[in-house]
């Protein structure tokens, strides 16, 4: 192959150089320029079969991963239905046994005569004060699963102590103490149930933690912080931290420091997941006596002139 190359070239260039060409070097010319020709269109023809080929592999595997993120973020969904499910058991549990309470009060001290004017109207007050406990709880509860789409600006301290409202009556069946350091006008602008869906797992990370772990006191900070390029939510544990052979992977898709079957590790992903989607930063490293989650979200002037570039 390499001397019919370096013949027919010797053979154009003679052609050029030569002011006259005899018809039999000329036909000889042309027979190797067809050659020439037929073999680069099958060159041309098996590299356009192989890109199609390769194209159709990555549409495959695209489509693969686009499934499985479907059916992890519907896993992680159902996941988060479930213990909600149980949060709202245990936030309700409280005010219906007051109610239940207060109704057979009643009766007895109806009986005994005692009840007048004032007595209903310090009942009325007393039953609605656990009714508005549980309009309050469900409220946060539809709030948490409305699909929101739409970035907006919300006060972050009263949003974390929305989240902590949700996982109140978790927090005092385990004795987990959490102490919130933030300023009253940090504002954020993100999809507040995305927001809320990562500081839920991580508090439920930590509660886990401190569960398998038997370690007490229990205790949780959030520390927020403000800077010119971003705000930063740290979420700190004393739950003995993170082991070493999975904080690497810590954020992959079924990775879990739970015994097994007791996590599906898809919390989370799910939040670095949409920690990613903001633009925002998600990490995790071990302290002194726990796990340090970090979530950095720049404002939103830092987030455009980033899609930008």
């Amino acid at each position: 192959m390499i001397e019919q190359e370096k013949e027919f070239f010797e053979l154009l260039d003679e052609a050029i150089e030569s002011d006259t060409m005899d018809v039999t070097a000329m036909k000889k010319i042309l027979k190797q320029t067809k050659r020439r020709m037929k073999r680069f269109d099958t060159i041309v023809k098996n590299a356009d079969k192989q890109l199609l080929e390769q194209v159709h592999e990555q549409e495959k595997e695209f489509e693969l991963r686009m499934h499985n993120e479907r059916m992890l973020a519907e896993q992680a969904k159902n996941a988060a239905l479930g213990e909600m499910m149980d949060a709202v058991a245990h936030q309700w549990k409280q005010p219906l046994n007051a109610i239940t309470m207060l109704t057979d009060i009643l009766i007895m001290e109806y009986e005994e005569g005692i009840v007048d004017e004032s007595y209903l109207e310090e009942y009325r007050k007393t039953m609605w004060s656990q009714v508005d406990h549980l309009l309050t709880t469900l409220n946060e509860f539809r709030s948490f699963f409305r699909p929101d789409k739409e970035r907006e600006i919300f006060n972050l301290l009263e949003t974390i102590n929305a989240v902590l409202l949700l996982v109140k009556d978790e927090l005092l069946k385990y004795t987990i103490r959490v102490t919130v350091s933030c300023s009253e006008n940090i504002e954020i602008n993100v999809i507040k149930n995305e927001f809320k869906h990562i500081l839920l797992n991580m508090i439920s990370n930590a509660k886990d933690a401190f569960v398998e772990n038997e370690i007490s006191p229990r205790e949780i900070n959030i520390n927020v912080s403000k800077d010119e390029h971003a705000v930063t939510i740290e979420v700190s544990d004393n739950a003995g931290g993170i082991p070493l052979k999975v904080l690497p992977d810590i954020f992959k898709a079924n990775v879990t420091s739970k015994e097994e079957g007791k996590g599906t590790g898809i919390g989370l992903y799910m939040s670095k997941q949409i920690a990613d989607k903001m633009s925002a930063e998600l990490s995790a490293e071990n302290k002194s006596e726990g796990a340090l989650f970090t979530l950095r979200i720049p404002h939103s002037s830092d987030k455009q002139e980033k899609e930008l570039l």
